[in-house]
């Protein structure tokens, strides 16, 4: 996703004359053409995450649409403060698209794990939190934040994704991947292909599930979430995130502030911080995020083939 999103950013600079990238310490190449073509608008900065958030506030006030990159955790939480102080408390235009979303980066240790990245950018006032599922979205997801009037945080996917969207995303709405009637998936980011994986293999042994792809958790769509919720007799909330303060918290939360019954279920990366070594997919593994895992919880949940 990384390569569509700087790509992406790149067409957007060369075509509209506010769009400013700031990057970090990205590697050699990154970027480099955009850059040798708009010097004064492709910057990269150096590994001094709250000087990129300042920065590219500043330029914000000045009429700029900033687009900020860099690993995920360093913007969320070395840079906090200015992401707040000085993009949200103003409300501007910045955008935080971070690398590494989860556990991609799970080799180098819990500084590059960014497993609650999603709990702290809900926790910013006015801050849209976005996680895209596949190139496509991520493609349309720069562009749609040309004209999205806050600040913005994307999580970034490990990269080499199947497309499995349509084309036409916009901030806000659901994506329908399938339908059924027994169980209600609804998942965020790239650990929804291990959903999809996982939902179309029981579908095609006689269960009913459907699975809903989340790409904005804030502002979450809490009407057709409940709607959909209310519908089926039991959900689960699937996210590569700590169990607390991501998309789980924001649907339990829009569930209670409701009023709405529900029977609802949670499959995500354990609380803590990894304690052992191995790779993004050791620990979806472990913590039951992958395919396999996700088959046995769903059959479980169902009890049994719809129609058996």
């Amino acid at each position: 996703m990384r390569k569509e999103a700087l790509d992406e950013i790149g067409r957007l600079v060369a075509s509209d004359p506010r769009v400013v990238f700031i990057g970090s310490d990205l590697g050699a190449g990154v970027m480099a053409d955009a850059m040798e073509q708009f010097p004064d608008r492709v910057l990269m900065e150096g590994i001094a995450e709250q000087h990129l958030v300042g920065m590219a506030s500043a330029m914000a006030l000045e009429g700029f649409i900033p687009y900020v990159h860099t690993i995920g955790t360093f913007l969320t939480r070395r840079a906090l403060e200015q992401v707040i102080i000085d993009a949200a408390l103003h409300k501007l235009p910045v955008r935080l698209i971070a690398s590494g979303g989860g556990m991609v980066y799970a080799p180098l240790g819990p500084t590059h794990q960014a497993i609650d990245d999603l709990a702290l950018m809900r926790a910013v006032d006015g801050m849209a939190v976005l996680s895209p599922i596949d190139p496509r979205e991520m493609e349309e997801t720069m562009t749609a934040l040309a004209d999205w009037p806050g600040p913005a945080y994307v999580r970034l996917g490990k990269g080499g994704e199947p497309v499995v969207t349509e084309p036409g995303f916009s901030i806000g709405p659901l994506r329908h991947l399938a339908a059924g009637t027994d169980l209600l998936v609804l998942t965020t980011g790239a650990v929804g292909h291990e959903a999809l994986s996982a939902t179309t293999e029981v579908n095609e042994s006689g269960y009913s599930v459907s699975l809903v792809h989340i790409p904005t958790i804030s502002p979450l769509d809490e009407n057709s979430v409940l709607e959909l919720i209310a519908h089926h007799p039991k959900t689960i909330v699937i996210e590569e995130h700590m169990p607390r303060g991501g998309l789980w918290t924001a649907i339990v939360e829009s569930a209670m502030r409701h009023r709405v019954r529900c029977d609802l279920h949670q499959a995500s990366l354990p609380p803590g911080y990894a304690q052992r070594y191995g790779s993004q997919m050791d620990h979806w593994r472990d913590c039951g995020l992958s395919k396999d895992r996700l088959v046995s919880r769903f059959k479980e949940l169902v009890g049994g083939p719809s129609h058996g």
